[in-house]
């Protein structure tokens, strides 16, 4: 084996754990730090401060997955270790449980005037923010598939 080809498998596994290390810290902050903060707000102000938050946050975390996703099939396809396949696995979960499950509620809360906010909203949010949460393991997940495969790689391993 070439030195080129030895750092090549390693950029991938690399590249992978970083844009999935990426996504489920923004996962997590959102998880933890955010969304409980904003539920401290009157339900107007909830809501007004999600919106927006939330279509800037869903450009992010998408590119985040799908490259993350991609980087991970990469450095599967040449190392062939199936702790790379479970990481890419479970970075591209996000988008079929957001594009099945979480998107009526994500309608249902845009639809919404923040002005005319109240216990409606504030349930929606709330239901937004327990489905999160799986987006957040799932992200985890990924991290940490990548992570090991990352560890057993030559030039890492012992």
């Amino acid at each position: 084996m070439n030195l080129w080809h030895g750092y090549g498998r390693m950029l991938a596994g690399l590249l992978a754990l970083s844009l999935a290390a990426l996504f489920a810290g923004a996962a997590l902050y959102v998880s933890f730090v955010e969304h409980p903060a904003r539920m401290l707000l009157e339900p107007e102000a909830a809501l007004a401060q999600w919106q927006p938050s939330y279509k800037r946050g869903a450009v992010m975390q998408a590119g985040l997955a799908m490259t993350a996703f991609l980087a991970g099939l990469a450095a599967w396809w040449q190392t062939r270790d199936a702790l790379f396949l479970a990481g890419a696995v479970f970075q591209i979960l996000p988008w079929p449980w957001t594009l099945l499950v979480i998107l009526p509620t994500n309608k249902a809360l845009m639809a919404l005037n923040p002005a005319q906010a109240g216990p409606e909203s504030r349930a929606l949010l709330e239901k937004w923010g327990r489905l999160h949460a799986l987006r957040t393991g799932l992200g985890c997940a990924a991290t940490l598939s990548f992570l090991l495969a990352c560890l057993t790689l030559p030039a890492f391993a012992a």
